[in-house]
């Protein structure tokens, strides 16, 4: 029998700088950040569509909606 063949290549890829090391601290300001920036998305959003539902019921008042009452009461 035959034994591995001589003309084999091993290669290993070594990176350039090793890659930091990450502690408990920071993987909870990681997260912690991430929550401000969605926190802070979320204000942003609900501002800007109270201020849309503001400006429709300006534009559009309620009464002239015209919308007939909804009772149950009112068919009897």
């Amino acid at each position: 029998m035959q034994q591995g063949s001589s003309n084999a290549i091993v290669v290993t890829i070594v990176p350039a700088t090793p890659a930091p090391e990450r502690t408990v601290g920071d993987v909870i300001i990681g997260s912690l950040a991430i929550v401000g920036v969605l926190l802070l998305l979320a204000l942003l959003l609900g501002i800007a569509v109270a201020g849309l539902r503001y400006a429709w019921n300006r534009w559009h008042p309620p009464d002239d909606d015209h919308m007939p009452p909804v009772s149950p009461y009112l068919g009897r």
